[in-house]
């Protein structure tokens, strides 16, 4: 216990982020990395004057994409787990807050008032279409979204840092996750201790050092209360990685520490000053160079018999280029992941993607 005490504010510390008396927005899952990351938080809050941890904590829980009565009891479990601490807790329906403009915060702080906000009928079509497409993809664009609420919300709260709760365990997991799908160039910002892809607000992972057994003999000792959750989809590329990770682990305990410590050393690409639209990672400057996107499309125009010059300028602005494209908006709107999942999510209704960019596409 006192070890894990130790990572977590080691981590923080080492870092040195955050300053005096900083507005901390904190992500809470009602899972067991976030009990856990709530009760470090409380624990550092009550510390005297030399060991107290300096923020000012605001709590965000996000639902609606679970089956309603799952949803309301992780809601429920959440409440009570900040009452424990006399922590007030903001809870958004992500469907109803992703396609607003004008969001609200509703501090949620019984259960009953929990139940009746989770009866408001929220827009399902973010749910929809997500229940459409492929389980990978899916998890994908869940993540990413969790990521744009995560920022609005802490710009409405004034908080210029984010606590998320990944251990290093599902940071591993999501390194491995990121090469699968296509994202291998924001490794940096979706592995490493900070994720400053956005200029204000920082995204912080101060629980990267503390592994899955060490949050099971903590919350044992502490006799927490928690719940499962789980937030990857199953018959996924996310799914059949963790499975490998997790079996790796048993038989071979540095598997997830040698992984993180391998994040830990590759560095971001070149900066660029264009953003994809939906991920806010760096874009890819222009090069001359033949990539495996490049030959992609060779092969796909080839083998669909097109002429050769055909399709070819992936970022083309030509409707009917695009309808035909495998990476429409590539490196003009969308980074690698994002247009494919673009061009999956298009097949059901894309404006899941107009929504996130500060400009339609």
């Amino acid at each position: 216990m006192l070890n894990i005490n130790h990572k977590f504010r080691s981590c923080i510390g080492k870092n040195k982020i955050l300053s005096s008396n900083d507005n901390v927005l904190v992500c809470l899952t009602g899972g067991k990395s976030s009990a856990v990351l709530l009760d470090l938080i409380s624990n550092g809050l009550s510390q005297d004057s030399h060991k107290k941890l300096r923020i000012v904590p605001f709590f965000l829980h996000i639902t609606g994409l679970g089956e309603k009565e799952n949803d309301i009891k992780v809601a429920e479990l959440v409440i009570k787990q900040c009452q424990s601490y006399n922590f007030n807790v903001y809870i958004v329906n992500i469907c109803e807050y992703y396609f607003q403009s004008n969001n609200t915060l509703p501090s949620v702080n019984n259960v009953t008032d929990a139940n009746n906000w989770t009866k408001l009928n929220p827009n399902t079509n973010l749910k929809n279409i997500l229940s459409k497409m492929t389980s990978t993809s899916s998890n994908d664009i869940e993540m990413k979204i969790k990521h744009d609420i995560f920022i609005r919300a802490a710009k409405q709260l004034k908080c210029d840092y984010i606590f998320t709760a990944e251990t290093t365990t599902t940071l591993a997991v999501n390194l491995l996750s990121n090469l699968a799908i296509g994202r291998g160039s924001q490794v940096q910002d979706d592995i490493g201790f900070f994720d400053n892809r956005d200029e204000n607000i920082k995204i912080l992972r101060p629980m990267k050092d503390i592994t899955e057994e060490e949050l099971h003999h903590y919350i044992q000792i502490k006799d927490l209360i928690q719940i499962s959750v789980e937030s990857i989809r199953g018959n996924s590329l996310q799914s059949v990685i963790k499975t490998f990770v997790s079996d790796l682990q048993e038989n071979f305990p540095a598997t997830v520490s040698t992984l993180c410590k391998t994040a830990d050393k590759i560095g971001s690409v070149d900066k660029n000053i264009n953003k994809c639209k939906f991920c806010k990672s760096n874009l890819p400057k222009k090069s001359d160079k033949i990539t495996a996107v490049n030959a992609t499309i060779f092969s796909r125009t080839v083998s669909n018999g097109q002429p050769i010059n055909a399709n070819m300028n992936t970022g083309s602005e030509d409707e009917e280029d695009i309808k035909m494209s495998l990476f429409p908006f590539i490196d003009t709107h969308f980074c690698y992941c994002c247009s494919k999942n673009y061009l999956e999510a298009g097949l059901h209704d894309n404006n899941l993607f107009k929504v996130s960019g500060s400009e339609n596409l």
